[in-house]
């Protein structure tokens, strides 16, 4: 069963509730209001009887109060309808259907017809039934109404939730006018949206990574296999030279797939924690210099500061930043690391970078030297300015061409 009809019977069910006990209270009240205005009327017409058989018999002989039933004790002074004794209050019935309302006053009992007064509860109590019964029908179509206009906002919501796919990316759920909890399922969805966007994003851009990457070291690979296969075994130079190009074509790979791996996964809500800078850049030294023993290394730290931030991130960062600098050098083969004025920072003394072209570095796929020998893939310094973003930190740059670059990480 939909909700609209849910709701449509609920409210039915509640507001034929509420109609049936208003009725069922009202109908109480008049019941009570107009048996006692009887009783009140009864005890009046008895007060003015007197005292005394004698004189009662006497009234009732002038025909005044013919028309009531008096009784004393066990002895019945006037049976107009037919009761017989009386023992007590109350309403009874004639044998001719009447209704007559019997009360005590002192030893005598007295009663009279009241037979039109319940004839009018008796209408009254089919008429309180009758409006109970065609509640239902206009319960119904309010209650179908309301439904409407609540469930309104929901089926928009599901309806432009259906419409965001691949195709339209950028829609999102529209989002009420009023702030109440339909604003807050709308704008909660927006914000799943938004991630799925997110994720799926990364997940196309490195499928595009992957594609785009792998063509020329495996077209690469190809030619030398073919060239092996042709010439390589009975030439011992072509098969020994083959074989060391496919090493470095097979790691250069492995590298870069893991580059991607690395921008496709980067995560939105990254941990920090307290790092002390000077043995944090002491480990990197020691890392670096064991993967480039022909590189001299140097640390230049101010003082012994304490920075709160991501370890692994600033770490990721920091060797994508080294590795960029030994990619670039040239004679002078040495890098300094370091922390100053709350920035890491890593200088290389290679080629530098042209002021226009600065603005351009940070760009998927960019790579200043365009020629077929230059080193990498234009992805490591992309990387390292998410990472950055990441962790609500930014790069700078400073380079003069020919003197080498610096890179600042401001945490």
């Amino acid at each position: 069963m939909k909700i609209a009809w849910k709701i449509t019977l609920i409210y039915t069910g509640i507001l034929i509730f509420l109609i049936s006990i208003l009725s069922f209270l009202f109908y109480i009240q008049t019941e009570n209001v107009l048996m006692d205005e009887n009783k009140k009327d009864l005890y009046r017409t008895f007060m003015g009887l007197g005292v005394g058989r004698g004189f009662m018999m006497g009234r009732m002989m002038g025909g005044r109060i013919s028309s009531f039933y008096i009784s004393e004790k066990e002895n019945i002074i006037q049976d107009p309808f037919n009761l017989g004794l009386v023992e007590k209050e109350g309403l009874y019935q004639s044998p001719d259907g009447s209704y007559i309302l019997v009360v005590k006053r002192n030893n005598y009992f007295i009663g009279k017809d009241i037979t039109s007064t319940m004839t009018a509860l008796d209408r009254l109590r089919e008429t309180c039934i009758s409006i109970a019964i065609l509640g239902v029908v206009p319960s119904l179509l309010i209650g179908y109404f309301l439904s409407q206009r609540i469930l309104f906002p929901i089926r928009r919501i599901i309806r432009d939730a259906r419409l965001i796919d691949i195709k339209n990316p950028g829609k999102r759920v529209e989002l009420p006018s009023a702030k109440d909890e339909l604003w807050e399922l709308a704008n909660t969805l927006n914000l799943l949206f938004d991630r799925i966007e997110k994720a799926y994003k990364r997940e196309e851009e490195f499928s595009s990574d992957i594609s785009h990457e792998l063509k020329t070291p495996l077209t690469s690979i190809l030619g030398y296999i073919r060239m092996l296969k042709r010439w390589g075994k009975e030439d011992k130079r072509v098969l020994d030279e083959s074989l060391d190009i496919l090493e470095n074509a097979t790691l250069d790979m492995i590298n870069m797939v893991d580059t991607l791996l690395k921008i496709s996964r980067v995560p939105e809500e990254i941990e920090k924690e307290d790092i002390n800078v000077k043995e944090f850049l002491a480990e990197i030294l020691e890392k670096y210099k064991n993967i480039y023993p022909d590189f001299d290394f140097r640390i230049y730290v101010e003082g012994d500061p304490m920075v709160k931030t991501s370890k692994k991130v600033i770490e990721i960062i920091l060797g994508i930043l080294i590795d960029n600098g030994v990619k670039n050098s040239l004679d002078k083969k040495e890098i300094y690391i370091g922390y100053k004025e709350g920035k890491f920072f890593v200088r290389d003394f290679g080629k530098g970078i042209p002021g226009e072209e600065i603005p351009k570095i940070f760009e998927r796929f960019y790579k200043l030297d365009k020629s077929r020998s230059s080193k990498g893939y234009g992805l490591g310094l992309s990387l390292a300015k998410k990472l950055a973003e990441s962790i609500g930190s930014d790069i700078i740059v400073e380079s003069k061409e020919g003197e080498g670059s610096i890179f600042y990480i401001k945490v």
